[in-house]
């Protein structure tokens, strides 16, 4: 998947401070979801095939890319500048922040074609708009545009001429604003965090904050001496190379498709 390549490519190299995921500037969607042409034909020839794949090694080919996503040490932001639908909207949950155009048609359509969540959605989606939301749209399988979008789904709704724009000045204030090694670890403390106890996420916390206190403080430094220089700061610190040893945070399973259930 070149997506899931991508993605980890962002995370080791130290030129990328964010990344902007978007569509064909050209085309008129960022992604329509899967290519439902002959799939008729597809699934009944998949039926004669099924007893020669487990369900213990079938895997959801979109839940890498959402799983590359959510393990990236760097932000990454969906710029969706046209219909997304499917997979094409699902994607961009596991994204840490989404800009799309006002009049881009979305949708949550994997029950209205006979499929079921997909892209980690059955995750993701409840924890951004809400279990009764989620539900909802999954479940009608309803098609909107972004402008009417349940508050949460989207950052910023904008003209389509601005999608890319927006998306672009968001990277560049989260890379000069913040320390990248902070929003690597803040991402990975939130993300974690949705799981966690309040006790948990205390004690996640604490081990970072002594991380960047005690351990690799050159970051702390600058923020401080910038601040009060009245100056941009310069950061030091490697999203990717300066994280503490301790990390992941939660243990990771693994789902390639030799691992059974």
């Amino acid at each position: 998947n070149e997506l899931v390549e991508e993605l980890d490519k962002a995370s080791s190299n130290k030129d990328v401070r964010a990344v902007v995921v978007t569509g064909d500037p050209d085309a008129r969607a960022f992604s329509a979801g899967a290519d439902l042409s002959g799939m008729e034909n597809r699934v009944e020839g998949s039926q004669k095939q099924a007893s020669r794949q487990d369900v213990s090694t079938f895997r959801d080919a979109g839940g890498f890319s959402s799983l590359a996503a959510l393990r990236c040490s760097k932000p990454i932001i969906a710029a969706i500048n046209g219909a997304a639908v499917g997979w094409g909207l699902a994607v961009t949950l596991a994204c840490d922040l989404r800009v799309v155009a006002d009049d881009a048609k979305c949708g949550f359509t994997m029950a209205a074609r006979g499929l079921v969540n997909e892209s980690l959605s059955s995750y993701l989606l409840p924890r951004l708009i809400g279990a009764g939301n989620a539900k909802e749209l999954v479940f009608t399988g309803r098609v909107f545009r972004a402008r009417d979008a349940v508050p949460g789904l989207f950052n910023y709704v904008v003209p389509q001429e601005q999608v890319l724009r927006k998306a672009l000045d968001l990277a560049c204030e989260i890379s000069a604003n913040a320390s990248g090694l902070s929003v690597a670890l803040c991402k990975t403390l939130m993300d974690v965090g949705w799981d966690s106890s309040p006790e948990q996420a205390f004690l996640n916390e604490s081990k970072c904050l002594h991380y960047v206190q005690k351990v690799r403080t050159e970051d702390l430094q600058e923020g401080i001496s910038s601040f009060f220089e009245k100056r941009a700061p310069q950061w030091k610190l490697d999203a990717n190379e300066d994280l503490p040893d301790f990390l992941p945070l939660r243990q990771r399973i693994n789902v390639k498709s030799n691992s059974k259930l």
